[in-house]
């Protein structure tokens, strides 16, 4: 019998108690803006690893939010977990919890002597593995032992849906290559990433905890980590959580906590950690491993598992618009929810004209490159002589005036003063008619539009003049120019977020019957931005035939 949860893309699980789709009725607390897709994955680490922990999974799905767990294959309890409480938690996904560095390992010992201390039980610890990683015996062994943690798991009958590990070590950068590897080898989708926000509740203590014991030092490291590590999972087809939390307050997950951390999150999935657990149980007496008697008896295991089973909890997530799943089910929406694609035809004068048209500004005003050429190209792919057309962040007015050129009725607009001089000095050279506006996004602007053309800036934050100088120079390094689109950095995108989130709700009293958006975007953040579109948005993507600086347009239409 196969035990863990099968992905379906016409349901989204939920476990016993939490509703499918957000409630009314508590005052306690206003209900957040309904913004893109919040998911939300409740994961109990360490499944298998004592009785203690087994039961509290089992009480946590049953009473609980809990939707997910992973299973430590070298646990104390692993015979329990796959032959008692699997069967009795359908619909509990399951994943595995990778270990290196605690109890016995899988691998016959020989075969992973690098890995092993005197007790010729796995080392304790991280750093070593960092030592550990940097070599060919070392990561070979590790793959051994990766490996036959997962084999036992599946032997066992178990579908795996996502992996992570034990203090997460996987996150180590090569170590985090290999798990990648292994994952689509075994047909797993989901990896974590473990990226948090900074995020604190109320109270002395509550704010002191994630020093007392260096956990903000871990939360710091990992983030470093996850950065480098997200490329890797991307360019390998696996899926991993835009955030988590349960770094800083690993071991600590009072309710309080719970809801700052999700305080902090602002949009797309997040995996949640605790270790709840029942204990101590009389049947864990046997194990060898003296620490973990006592944290299975710490009067944080009763927290945690109160936590997620309180009604307050539940009610916290139906009015925060919080959709829980499981790592299969959240990994199959994401699949379901990635846009259609197209790539117009671009006529050859149409090209012609954006790639000579010339539009000089001043060097605190963002220059034209190659993919605002591009972008204007797609723009006038999907609109049509005579349409009402606003140029939303036009810069020196690239699109904007190649849109006129081409019949359309166009107003450019922009939050820097100096670029709607420098557009409309542009139209008038250029001998086209052009509305140039001042205006944060559409706080002043007049619909309605047929198309709402944004191209977002290249920013961490809104345009200064010495941001603008400052990109203007670095583009100009070879290097930069050709990097550009490739990877987006993290504080670029948030600010994207921002800006779509905005743009998408203020877009629909400024759009004619039928009109569109269409924003500019690389191919590395469309994932992301799609997060933070209204559940019925229709997205299409528009690749330009020459994908200029992995150049993408998003055509998005608001019903």
């Amino acid at each position: 019998m196969a035990y863990g949860s099968m992905a379906t893309s016409e349901s989204v699980l939920m476990p016993p108690g939490v509703p499918a789709a957000p409630e009314c009725g508590s005052t306690a607390e206003p209900a957040a803006a309904a913004v893109g897709r919040r998911s939300i994955i409740f994961e109990a680490d360490d499944l298998g690893l004592l009785y203690a922990f087994n039961e509290g999974v089992r009480r946590a799905w049953s009473g609980g939010v809990l939707t997910s767990t992973c299973l430590r294959a070298n646990g104390f309890a692993y015979r329990h977990a796959i032959e008692t409480v699997l069967p009795e938690c359908a619909g509990l996904g399951v994943g595995v919890h990778l270990c290196l560095n605690e109890a016995d390992p899988v691998a016959p010992p020989a075969r992973v002597a690098r890995l092993l201390g005197p007790a010729r039980r796995l080392r304790p610890g991280f750093a070593w593995l960092l030592s550990a990683a940097r070599d060919a015996r070392g990561i070979s062994q590790i793959e051994t032992e990766f490996r036959a943690q997962i084999e036992r798991v599946l032997s066992d009958g178990v579908r795996i849906d996502h992996l992570n590990s034990h203090q997460h070590v996987h996150m180590i950068p090569r170590i985090f290559r290999l798990t990648c590897r292994l994952a689509a080898e075994y047909g797993v989708p989901v990896v974590r990433i473990a990226r948090e926000l900074p995020h604190s509740h109320s109270g002395l203590r509550g704010r002191l905890q994630p020093y007392l014991n260096s956990n903000i030092v871990k939360r710091v490291l990992l983030n470093r980590f996850a950065r480098r590590n997200e490329r890797y999972a991307t360019r390998n087809g696996l899926l991993t959580t835009d955030y988590f939390i349960g770094v800083s307050y690993t071991a600590n997950m009072s309710l309080r906590t719970i809801r700052a951390g999700l305080s902090a999150v602002p949009y797309g999935s997040v995996e949640l950690l605790l270790h709840p657990a029942v204990g101590p149980d009389a049947r864990d007496a046997g194990c060898p491993i003296a620490y973990l008697h006592e944290y299975v008896a710490a009067p944080q295991r009763a927290t945690e598992l109160r936590s997620i089973c309180s009604p307050a909890l539940r009610d916290y997530l139906r009015r925060r618009e919080w959709i829980v799943m499981n790592h299969a089910q959240w990994a199959s929406e994401e699949r379901a929810a990635m846009p259609a694609q197209t790539t117009p035809e671009i006529r050859s004068d149409v090209q012609s004209l954006c790639d000579a048209l010339e539009v000089p500004g001043p060097i605190w005003v963002s220059e034209a490159q190659p993919d605002s050429r591009a972008f204007a190209q797609l723009a006038l792919a999907i609109s049509r002589p005579g349409q009402r057309v606003l140029d939303l962040g036009t810069g020196t007015g690239v699109v904007g005036i190649v849109m006129a050129r081409m019949g359309r009725s166009v107003v450019a607009v922009d939050i820097s003063p100096a670029a709607v001089r420098t557009a409309q000095r542009n139209a008038s050279r250029h001998g086209v008619s052009m509305e140039c506006l001042q205006s944060d996004l559409l706080e002043r602007v007049s619909g309605p539009f047929d198309l709402i053309a944004f191209n977002p800036p290249y920013n961490f934050r809104p345009d200064t003049f010495a941001m603008n100088v400052a990109k203007n120079v670095l583009r100009r390094v070879p290097f930069i120019r050709r990097q550009s689109g490739l990877a987006m950095p993290r504080g670029v995108l948030k600010f994207h977020q921002q800006l779509i989130a905005r743009l998408v709700g203020q877009a629909p009293r400024h759009l004619a019957p039928g009109g569109l958006l269409l924003i500019h975007a690389y191919e590395s953040e469309v994932p992301a931005l799609t997060k933070v579109l209204p559940r019925n948005a229709r997205v299409t993507l528009l690749r330009h035939p020459a994908l200029v600086n992995r150049t993408v347009g998003m055509q998005i239409e608001l019903t």
